[in-house]
């Protein structure tokens, strides 16, 4: 029992702490907090990569995935375990998995109840990680939450989750109506050491959550072979199982090892099917803006004897000069990769203070980017004023009806009536900033630097109030105009290196209350590290959430601390005056990306997006 305790306060110490549970043959069940559950199997006598597959999926096609899962291990051994994802188990194996990570569920005449566990403390398990793991399909998120309307947004410990019949895995539908045999209560275990392996079984913890893997093809029907079964057939070619899942974010330690250096530059040899804009420019050098990108593929053309950049031969080298590189790319020992490495551990040793369940006692500040005159960036006829505004009032009517946070909002615009559920918006400069008295927005500038002395004003409110400071967070909403290669969802935080200790002077083209009640932002080393740490861990539990809800994400840094333009770095001005601890500029979408913008003119993608962001803020204050 003493044990148990143990182990139990260590995981709530330290939420990267897996649960561990024993399968009924052996296997290891493994649940790591924001990742789907894994599979642990020695391989029996005999079995190569194939039969393994047939036993442990149901199915041989999944080799190469499987062996991608398990780098490093040309054979299967008999004394180390193999790694199987969630995507790739048997239906068997998922049931099994199921029934030992959460032993209280059972099976009922209309469908599964489970019980919430929320082993790490704070949230339970999200409505989007049920949906994939009891249903099978991310999709079944809305119509689950509606077989369960006394549940908010966020489960808590305890919570009872009804799915469905209709919506469940077949093999838990398969089962008896009964309740569940005594299942060993899984442990929380700091580490997996016990397991002798010969590479690393799992993949080390990071603090961001494990992007989704592509869906494979659906198991072939059927049980576990028997296991004297083998079909044969010839080995998988080799080094064909080594590629990374297409599309996914690629890290800093992987780009770099793609690159070889060379006196004063770096040289990228191109994949099939990559572009010089997407592949080398945005991904190696952080530039996003059509211009730049544009102009920085010239210079490598230009450098690389490139005559064409829409006809460059797969493995051609690209020469990318150090002084155009992030300073992750940089070759080690460079001065400036010292330098970034050394920031980023500092920061990485900053872990938030307060944590709260469901954002309670927490202060959210939402903003939404541009209004008024300014419409934002214009790309056929969609304005970002408008679509940012309506994300932003969806997350804030999410927050205030699902979670126990305070929500304050910048700025206002009297919606219509039926225009939540209405896909093209149409296009006002209406929205006024609700400083007092309120400012319609005439001028931008104005209009940007008000937004930060309102948030500001109300963080100092709450600070006479005695609320702790990093109980207040500030959120502002915005649509980008990048190159059209570049899609997805970024996040933008306040780099200390890029945030100067004084902040902007005080506007003076519209007085109001909020002038007297703030001064010049003035900050100190301490708070500026502070508060990239803390913005950072937020952004990455929104990247990471938005992720689960099938939102794109930008693939190259989609936390980044500071605004590529025109070779200089910068951070947004709310950021860089933002008194709020936690501050995070999300972009949405970029508008000059045909598939983003057709996204973000359907309603139904606004609501899940909203639902995202709201989720992962939520995420980040439990973690």
């Amino acid at each position: 029992m003493r044990t148990a305790s143990l182990l139990l306060v260590l995981a709530l110490l330290d939420p990267t702490t897996p649960l561990v549970a024993t399968l009924p043959g052996g296997e290891k069940a493994v649940w790591r907090r924001g990742e789907d559950p894994t599979v642990l199997a020695l391989p029996q006598a005999g079995e190569g990569w194939y039969r393994l597959a047939l036993r442990l999926t149901g199915q041989g096609g999944t080799v190469s995935a499987l062996r991608r899962a398990n780098p490093g291990q040309a054979a299967p051994l008999r004394d180390v375990r193999v790694r199987v994802p969630w995507e790739l188990l048997s239906p068997q194996l998922k049931v099994a998995a199921l029934r030992a990570l959460f032993p209280e569920d059972r099976r009922v005449p209309e469908g599964w109840r489970h019980r919430v566990r929320a082993p790490w403390g704070g949230d339970g398990e999200s409505w989007l990680e049920l949906a994939r793991w009891f249903c099978g399909d991310e999709k079944a998120y809305g119509k689950l939450r509606q077989a369960n309307p006394h549940l908010g947004l966020f489960t808590s410990a305890g919570d009872e989750v009804l799915i469905p019949i209709h919506l469940l895995l077949p093999a838990l539908r398969a089962l008896p109506v009964e309740e569940l045999p005594p299942t060993p209560t899984p442990t929380l275990s700091p580490t997996l050491t016990p397991i002798p392996t010969a590479a690393p079984a799992l993949p080390p913890p990071t603090s961001t959550p494990v992007p989704p893997t592509p869906t494979p093809p659906p198991a072939m029907p059927g049980a576990t072979p028997e296991p004297g079964l083998d079909p044969g057939g010839p080995p998988p070619a080799p080094g064909g199982d080594t590629a990374p899942p297409a599309g996914a974010p690629l890290s800093a330690p992987e780009g770099r090892g793609e690159l070889e250096y060379v006196e004063g530059a770096a040289v990228y040899r191109l994949k099939p099917g990559e572009a010089l804009y997407s592949a080398v420019v945005v991904r190696f050098t952080g530039q996003l803006h059509a211009a730049d990108v544009n102009a920085t593929a010239a210079e490598l053309a230009r450098l690389s004897g490139i005559a064409d950049v829409t006809d460059i031969p797969i493995g051609f080298p690209v020469r990318i000069p150090l002084d155009l590189l992030l300073p992750e790319y940089l070759p080690a020992g460079h001065p400036r990769r010292l330098e970034w490495e050394r920031g980023q551990q500092e920061v990485a040793a900053i872990r938030r203070a307060i944590r709260a369940r469901n954002l309670d006692g927490i202060h959210i500040i939402l903003d939404a980017g541009h209004g008024g005159v300014d419409s934002g960036a214009v790309v056929k006829g969609v304005w970002e004023a408008t679509y940012a505004y309506d994300v932003m009032e969806r997350v804030k009517l999410i927050l205030e009806k699902e979670t126990r946070a305070t929500v304050w909002v910048t700025v206002r615009d009297e919606r219509r009536p039926g225009e939540l559920e209405r896909d093209v918006l149409p296009a006002r400069r209406t929205q006024r900033l609700l400083v007092d008295p309120p400012y319609d927005l005439s001028d931008s500038t104005t209009g940007v630097q008000l937004r930060w002395v309102l948030a500001n004003s109300i963080a100092r409110r709450l600070q006479a109030q005695r609320v702790e400071a990093e109980r207040v967070a500030f959120v502002s909403i915005h649509a980008d105009s990048l190159h059209p290669s570049v899609r997805g969802l970024m996040v933008y935080v306040p780099g200390r290196a890029f945030r100067p200790t004084i902040g902007s002077p005080l506007p003076s083209g519209h007085a109001c209350r909020e002038l007297r009640e703030v001064s010049q932002p003035r900050f100190s080393s301490r708070f500026l590290a502070r508060s990239e740490a803390l913005s950072r861990q937020l952004a990455e539990a929104v990247v990471a959430s938005a992720r689960r809800a099938n939102v794109p994400v930008h693939p190259y840094e989609p936390v980044r601390g500071a605004v590529v333009r025109r070779g200089s770095r910068w951070v947004p001005a709310v950021l860089r005056n933002s008194e709020a601890p936690s501050a995070l500029l999300v972009e949405i979408c970029n508008l000059a990306n045909d598939e983003d913008r057709a996204q973000i003119l359907s309603w139904r993608f606004r609501d899940r997006l909203a639902h995202a962001i709201a989720a992962g803020l939520a995420e980040g204050f439990a973690r």
